[in-house]
C-alpha cells in the first residue's frame, strides 16, 4: 500500500514546483496542513507581500519612466547598468523570495510570451518599464488587457519596428516611409492566433497597415507612446475575417485586438502555451481543448483558464510521472528556494544563467526562449547546473547563503552522517520523493574532508536528477 506520507509530499511538491519555483524549507508541510486547495486560490488571488517590498526597497530605480531612465543616461551613460542591474536583481529576488510564487512564474511566462530584447537600442531604456506596465499588472487579468499593453507599448512597437511603420508617401519626388510587416506578423504569430492558425500574408499586410501610424515619440528623450494619424493608412482592410472599413485611426488596432483575443484560434494558441508551461511539453491535445473553452467563456481571464487547469486530472497525473525538465532560471530559482537561501546579491546567479544559456532579458529572436524542458538538457548546462549546486552548498556563491546546519536539524537529521543528511534533505527540499538511487549514491559521501559532509550531499542531490525536472 502507498505510504500516505509520501502521496501527500509528492502532490504538494508538484504543485509548488509548478505553480511556484518549488517550495522553500517547511512550506511543503505548510500547504498540506493548511491545504492545497486553499493554497492554490491564495496563489491565483495574491495579497500584499511586506516582507518582498523590504526586500526591494533599497533598489531605487524600480518605478522610473521610461523618459526617465532617458533623461538620466543622457547625463550620464553609466546610469543605464545601475538600471539594469536593479531590474535583474529584482527579478530573481522576487522569484526566490516572493510569497505570490504563481504572480512571479506569469511574469516570466508572459513577458516570454511577449518577449523583448534588452540589447536592442531603445529597448535598453524601455525595457523596466515594459515588464512593470505592460506585463506585471495583467498576468492574472483579461488576456486583451495584457495583449494591448504589450502590443502599444514603445518596447515592443521599438523591438518589432512598428515604430517605421507608416503610410507610404511621396516627397521632393521620392517615396518617403512604408509598410513594415514584422509588427504585424508577430501579432498573428506569436502572439495570438499562432502560425498555424490559417492566416495568410495579405492578412499579415493588413495587420500591419492597422497598425501604421502606432510609434514613439522620441526615443531620444521621450520614449512614450504615440499615434500620427498623419502616418496611419486609412484605407479598407480584410484581418483574418475582421472587415475594417475606409476612413478609421487609431481605434482600428483596438478592434482587431478585440477580434484576436476573442478568436478560438487564439484561445487554443494561448491556452497551448499555459499548459505547455505548467503540465507537459506536449499537453495533450483534450485539455487544451478544454482550457481553450473557458477562456472562450469566461472573456480570456487567465485566472479562469489556470483555475481550471490546476484542477485539472492532466495536471495532476503529471505528478506521478518523469517530470518536465528545469531551464536554467527555473533550476536556479528551485535551487536557491529548497535550501533556503538568502539572496543579497545576484550577480554570481545572473552569471550561472548566462553560462546556462538564458540570460536573463536577453532573448534576441521574438520567439522568446523555449518553454519545452527537454530543449535545455545538454551536457554543459548539467555541468553548469553541478558547479551553481556545489557553489551555494559551501558558501562560494556570492550574495547567496544558506545554513544547512538548520536545515539538517529541521529534518531531523543527522549532520555528520551521510544518510542522516540524506534523509533530512529528502523530507524537507524533495518531498520525501528521492529515488533509491539518488539516496544510495548520496549515502557513500564520506564524512570526512572540505566542505563537509552536509554541503557536499546536499550539492550532489541539488545536482541530481530529482532536482532538474519540475
Amino acid at each position: 500500500m502507498p505510504d500516505p506520507n509520501r502521496l501527500g509530499y509528492r502532490t504538494a511538491l508538484h504543485l509548488l514546483s509548478r505553480a511556484g519555483f518549488g517550495p522553500r524549507p517547511g512550506e511543503l508541510a505548510t500547504a498540506l496542513s493548511r491545504g492545497l486547495e486553499r493554497w492554490a486560490l491564495e496563489q491565483l488571488e495574491p495579497g500584499p507581500d511586506p516582507e518582498l517590498d523590504a526586500r526591494l526597497s533599497g533598489f531605487t530605480t524600480l518605478g522610473y519612466s521610461t523618459s526617465r531612465v532617458l533623461q538620466l543616461y543622457n547625463a550620464d551613460n553609466r546610469t543605464i547598468g545601475v538600471i539594469l542591474d536593479e531590474m535583474a536583481s529584482a527579478k530573481v529576488i522576487r522569484a526566490v523570495h516572493g510569497r505570490n510564487q504563481l504572480v512571479e512564474n506569469l511574469v516570466d511566462f508572459w513577458f516570454n510570451h511577449f518577449n523583448v530584447f534588452v540589447n536592442d537600442g531603445f529597448d535598453r531604456y524601455s525595457i523596466l518599464s515594459y515588464e512593470r506596465d505592460a506585463i506585471r499588472p495583467f498576468v492574472l487579468g483579461r488576456f486583451r488587457d495584457l495583449l494591448g499593453a504589450a502590443t502599444k507599448h514603445p518596447a515592443m512597437l521599438f523591438y518589432l519596428d512598428n515604430y517605421l511603420n507608416t503610410l507610404p508617401r511621396a516627397a521632393g519626388g521620392r517615396q518617403v516611409g512604408g509598410i513594415n510587416e514584422n509588427h504585424g506578423r508577430e501579432l498573428l504569430e506569436l502572439h495570438t492566433v499562432g502560425v498555424d492558425a490559417g492566416y495568410s500574408q495579405d492578412d499579415v499586410i493588413a495587420a500591419a497597415r492597422v497598425m501604421t501610424g502606432h510609434g514613439i515619440d522620441n526615443v531620444q528623450t521621450g520614449g512614450n507612446y504615440q499615434f500620427r494619424a498623419a502616418n496611419h493608412d486609412t484605407g479598407a482592410k480584410q484581418v483574418f475575417g475582421l472587415s475594417v472599413a475606409a476612413g478609421g485611426g487609431a481605434d482600428e488596432l483596438e478592434r482587431l485586438l478585440d477580434h484576436l483575443a476573442a478568436h478560438p484560434a487564439t484561445a487554443r494558441f494561448v491556452c497551448g502555451r499555459l499548459a505547455q508551461r505548467f503540465v507537459a511539453d506536449d499537453p495533450p491535445a483534450a485539455l487544451v481543448e478544454r482550457l481553450a473553452e473557458v477562456y472562450l467563456a469566461h472573456d480570456g481571464e487567465i485566472a479562469a483558464v489556470l483555475r481550471a487547469l490546476f484542477g485539472s486530472a492532466e495536471f495532476w497525473a503529471e505528478a506521478y510521472g518523469p517530470g518536465k525538465p528545469r531551464t536554467p532560471f527555473e533550476y536556479a530559482i528551485a535551487a536557491l528556494r529548497a535550501v533556503g537561501a538568502n539572496v543579497t546579491a545576484t550577480r554570481a546567479i545572473r552569471a550561472f544563467l548566462t553560462e546556462a544559456g538564458q540570460p536573463l532579458y536577453a532573448c534576441n529572436p521574438p520567439t522568446g526562449y523555449s518553454n519545452r524542458g527537454l530543449d535545455w538538457l545538454n551536457p554543459s548546462a548539467q555541468l553548469a547546473r553541478m558547479n551553481f549546486a556545489l557553489d551555494l552548498c559551501t558558501g562560494a556563491l556570492a550574495g547567496a547563503s544558506v545554513n544547512l546546519a538548520g536545515l539538517v536539524a529541521s529534518g531531523g537529521g543527522d549532520a555528520s552522517s551521510a544518510r542522516g543528511v540524506v534523509d533530512a534533505i529528502d523530507r524537507e527540499v524533495f518531498g520525501l520523493t528521492l529515488n533509491d538511487s539518488s539516496r544510495a549514491a548520496a549515502a557513500k559521501v564520506a564524512t570526512t574532508g572540505t566542505p563537509g559532509v552536509a554541503a557536499r550531499v546536499t550539492a550532489l542531490l541539488l545536482a541530481g536528477p530529482e532536482m532538474q525536472v519540475r
